[in-house]
């Protein structure tokens, strides 16, 4: 295993050594074989397995440092307060992957806490990161997971894990804050030149390499914060020190995937005034726009950075477009924008399954409005609906089989509800990781039938949809 080290590289002001503390008894529960593939990790070698695990020391591990704007409120100095960058491996494409472990014990940056994490947190980020991953939403990945005999104590004592994962780059809207509201110049122009030459090599070619670049990562958050808006993700905690300046998905706490559609629903239960709340969360992608941008108003003028936010918005509406038209089967933006605002106020009224309603409709019979009929109580409306989506539909160039074959690899049979995490999380508490392994297989492969999985597909139970997660999730 050929790891580098070119973060590291860049000096103390950065980060702090910091080496992963193994835990008690601690075992590799799972491994992500496809992702080691791709990245030419041979988990059978005996020395690559005492490096990931932390059994081996790593001279150049790190943890990061860097600062945030928290609910809105700015926090100088932030940093990993739980996680270990082991260093960089090459993958098959010839870019560069952070190997990342989170739970790897106390850093400087821990604030008086334990740096743990916990098995129930760690399986809802495996499991989210794969799906959305399989959803083609850019995402830090999962690589492996060890879990422990070494009590962690949250408000209760639970089981001890780590996990080992894997982004394009650990990089943060914070990074450049921290540098920026220090005064430490030289440090962020070190930092930009580490991620033109790491992230954006492309815009080195270009009149005005750090606008290129800031414009590369106004459009990939926007592209971004689209998605999560199409296949109705929910994020949670959108702080700029969890935005990634390389447009991935990254920290995984009290996340959700929205069930019943509610365009105000808040799926972190810490969020008391809904700052995060669904239907906000591309408001606040441009908000943490904003406070990146600030961090180069030494480096541009003002009217460049306004000119650069203004990318944000024509590409959030294009790419969601886009995404939806796919999902309805529509061949024109101005369709989606007639029919889908009746239909997302009939679903919300319903209290219909967002997943669900687009897989049924994916499944529609020209003539036979019955399968997603009966699943209302207005039947009138949506039928109505129905007639005038119908006529928007056909006038695709493919017939209606073939748009309904389409609308089936974009529009998921399966997703990660919370109840089956819970399940999942249950299971794997008494040792048992048959039904996390399950949920994962579906999950991987979302668009399939796995008629023999049909029961993960189903709606959540009442008691599921009371499940509360918060940020010690």
């Amino acid at each position: 295993m050929n790891l580098e080290h070119h973060f590291a590289s860049l000096g103390e002001a950065f980060s702090s050594k910091t080496l992963v503390q193994p835990l008690l008894e601690q075992r590799l529960v799972e491994f992500n074989q496809s992702l080691a593939s791709f990245l030419s990790i041979d988990i059978k070698s005996t020395e690559t397995k005492r490096i990931l695990s932390g059994e081996d020391t790593l001279p150049l591990s790190l943890s990061m440092v860097y600062a945030g704007h928290q609910f809105g409120g700015f926090s100088p100095q932030l940093g990993d307060g739980r996680g270990v960058l082991l260093g960089e491996i090459r993958g098959q494409d010839g870019l560069l992957y952070d190997l990342h472990m989170k739970g790897a014990g106390p850093t400087p940056y821990s604030r008086r806490g334990d740096g743990r994490a916990v098995l129930r947190s760690c399986i809802r980020e495996y499991l989210a990161s794969e799906a959305m991953t399989a959803l083609s939403i850019p995402s830090s990945r999962a690589l492996a997971l060890y879990d422990s005999r070494e009590a962690v104590y949250r408000e209760t004592p639970e089981a001890g894990a780590m996990l080992l994962r894997v982004a394009q780059g650990h990089i943060r809207f914070g990074h450049f804050e921290y540098f920026f509201y220090q005064g430490k110049q030289a440090q962020l122009d070190q930092l930009i030149d580490y991620c033109l030459k790491y992230y954006y090599p492309e815009c080195l070619a270009t009149e005005s390499p750090l606008e290129s670049m800031l414009i590369e990562v106004v459009k990939r958050t926007a592209r971004i914060m689209a998605k999560w808006q199409a296949v109705g993700f929910q994020h949670g905690v959108m702080n700029t020190d969890n935005f990634s300046f390389t447009g991935e998905t990254i920290d995984y706490g009290p996340y959700g995937f929205m069930e019943d559609y509610e365009p105000d629903w808040i799926c972190n239960h810490s969020d008391h005034e809904g700052r995060y709340a669904f239907s906000r969360q591309p408001g606040v992608g441009l908000w943490n726009l904003n406070c990146l941008m600030r961090c180069f108003s030494k480096h541009l003028e003002r009217d460049q950075l306004v000119a650069i936010l203004q990318c944000y918005e024509p590409e959030l509406q294009s790419h969601y477009d886009v995404l939806m038209m796919g999902k309805m089967g529509l061949c024109s933006a101005q369709d989606v924008h007639v029919l889908l605002p009746p239909l997302l106020s009939i679903l919300a009224s319903e209290k219909m399954d967002y997943t669900v309603f687009f897989r049924l409709l994916s499944h529609l019979d020209r003539s036979d409005f019955s399968l997603l009929l009966d699943e209302v109580i207005d039947r009138d409306r949506l039928s109505a609906w129905l007639e005038r989506y119908a006529e928007a539909r056909i006038k695709n160039e493919l017939t209606w089989s073939q748009v309904s074959a389409s609308m089936l690899t974009v529009n998921p049979k399966f997703i990660l509800r919370n109840y089956l995490a819970h399940d999942a999380i249950l299971a794997a508490e008494r040792g048992d990781y048959l039904p996390f392994r399950r949920l994962l297989n579906v999950l991987t492969h979302p668009f399939d039938e796995h008629s023999e999985s049909d029961i993960l597909a189903q709606r959540a139970p009442e008691w599921g949809k009371s499940l509360e997660v918060s940020c010690s999730s």
